[in-house]
């Protein structure tokens, strides 16, 4: 079977009704790493209604599309109901390391879920913008932070620190 036979099969299984046959669609797209399916997994990744399946693609711009026309995509999805896709979001755009993901990355820092401030926390020195200091000090500065997310934020403003 041909690469584009692939894609066009596992691209119906994204809109399959089981959502675990849309996961692995998701998956089986990202092992075959043809780019002209980034479209079909921002799709994915926004409306899905199952947060596992929007968490595998999301995942998939962490790891195999990594680009930067994701980035907007991205910060939506750091709006996520699933604080797992929120995370997920928030290390991809840590491997983009486009700087108009900053001031959502800022603003996860104050998400509910520890997991979300945690994966919000390394990106943001890993883009190197230093308008992140003060969120980042913000964390570390307050004595309610867990102390798992208060590290990666000292992670980060050393990275920061270095450029």
């Amino acid at each position: 079977m041909a690469i584009n036979e692939k894609v066009e099969k596992e691209l119906a299984y994204l809109k399959n009704e089981d959502p675990f046959i849309r996961k692995g669609a998701v998956k089986s797209l990202e092992q075959l790493g043809d780019k002209s399916v980034v479209p079909a997994l921002i799709e994915v990744m926004l409306n899905d209604e199952k947060s596992f399946v929007r968490h595998a693609a999301t995942a998939t711009f962490q790891r195999k599309f990594a680009d930067k026309s994701v980035v907007p995509a991205l910060i939506k999805a750091l709006k996520d109901p699933a604080f797992h896709v929120r995370g997920a979001a928030a290390a991809a755009l840590g491997v983009i390391k486009d700087k108009s993901a900053v001031l959502p990355l800022c603003a996860a820092l104050k998400d509910k879920e520890d997991h979300v401030r945690w994966s919000a926390a390394f990106p943001l020195g890993k883009i190197g913008d230093a308008s992140a200091v003060p969120a980042l000090r913000r964390v570390i500065n307050n004595p309610k932070e867990l102390d798992h997310v208060k590290n990666a934020a000292k992670v980060a403003l050393k990275q920061l620190e270095k450029k």
